[in-house]
């Protein structure tokens, strides 16, 4: 039967349209594993056919929401970034809610100029890439009572609600398949030193190298490009002996790196393996294809959307900093090291 149109549809009436239980639909709602692809796309098609909302009932106790989000992101350039907001706009979408975005381009004086614009309107919850590590982002979206959940980069001492990447053990986990494959000579382009999550990945390197007895055979500071992993690699060749690997603490700068290495006349991996970090689209298709230690930026955007909306609605989420888990993908760009 379908829902009375003087009331709002409901996770029942998905579930008597489509045939299935409303266990169902919550699983396909929530994302849960479980659920074919014929039974999800059913679903959602029902939902978008009636015009389900799952908070709509709550959100009609309320007034002044306007089913808007905004993600506010320092550097859209990154294609990191550029799925993040892809996947929190498509999250976000399926609840019912827009998504709004704004790319600070890394200057802290534009993320406060955004979150003061959007604390003067009405909005529901921000997502946030700070752009320093530093707590300000939080407290003006404190001051101004507006939910909010900070996304990948954390300050040092923030303790609010948080998605981000187990990031020190992500820098052991890229050292340990190096020093695996007989690498003891083992170089580092870092982040920017200013942010915790290029400090946590410096630290879970160096405590693999430690843990083996080794030290870092050089360490340069990039900025997330592939302009700067050039430059840093170049700035690491300059001494010799070189390395015989290198971890660049995200992709971009790993692929600049390997096209300073062989500029240098040097092979990758014959003379210097790489091992990346993130998983961007274009690693798989270098030359060599780059091994890299992935971070899932669709799982970061869908679990800081879900993190929010609970916050928006009052559900009291179990947890409220959450860490998701880092991953290996070994291509061509790492090779076993044999002495010469």
């Amino acid at each position: 039967m379908p829902p009375d149109k003087k009331r709002p549809p409901t996770m029942k009436d998905v579930a008597e349209l489509v045939g299935v239980s409303i266990q169902t639909v919550s699983a396909v709602m929530n994302d849960k594993p479980g659920i074919t692809g014929e039974t999800r796309d059913r679903v959602l098609a029902a939902v978008k056919q009636l015009g389900y909302h799952p908070y709509s009932v709550a959100r009609s106790l309320r007034t002044g929401q306007t089913r808007t989000l905004a993600l506010i992101v320092s550097d859209l350039s990154n294609p990191s970034f550029g799925t993040m907001a892809s996947a929190a706009e498509d999250y976000a979408h399926r609840f019912g809610y827009n998504l709004t975005v704004h790319n600070t381009h890394d200057d802290v004086t534009r993320e406060a100029s955004y979150i003061q614009s959007l604390s003067q309107r009405w909005i529901d919850g921000v997502l946030y890439v700070s752009a320093e590590d530093e707590l300000s982002s939080q407290t003006a979206l404190e001051q101004a009572g507006i939910p909010s959940v900070a996304v990948d980069r954390i300050p040092e001492t923030y303790v609010g609600p948080s998605v981000t990447l187990d990031n020190t053990k992500a820098g052991t986990i890229a050292a340990q398949h190096l020093i695996d494959l007989g690498h003891h000579h083992l170089a580092h382009i870092s982040g920017p030193y200013r942010l915790r999550v290029a400090r946590e990945r410096i630290r879970g390197f160096e405590q693999a190298l430690a843990h083996h007895g080794l030290d870092p055979a050089g360490r340069e500071e990039g900025n997330w490009t592939c302009d700067s992993g050039y430059a840093a690699m170049k700035r690491i060749l300059e001494h010799e002996p070189h390395p015989t690997a290198l971890f660049a603490a995200n992709d971009r700068m790993a692929i600049g790196a390997m096209q300073a290495i062989q500029e240098a006349g040097l092979r990758v991996p014959g003379d210097i393996s790489v091992v990346g970090l993130d998983d961007i689209e274009v690693a798989a298709y270098q030359n060599p294809p780059l091994t890299t230690v992935r971070q899932s930026f669709v799982e970061l955007a869908t679990l800081a959307v879900r993190l929010l909306l609970a916050l928006i609605e009052k559900d009291q989420p179990a947890e409220t900093q959450l860490v998701i888990e880092p991953e290996l993908i070994e291509r061509q760009s790492t090779a076993v090291w044999t002495e010469r």
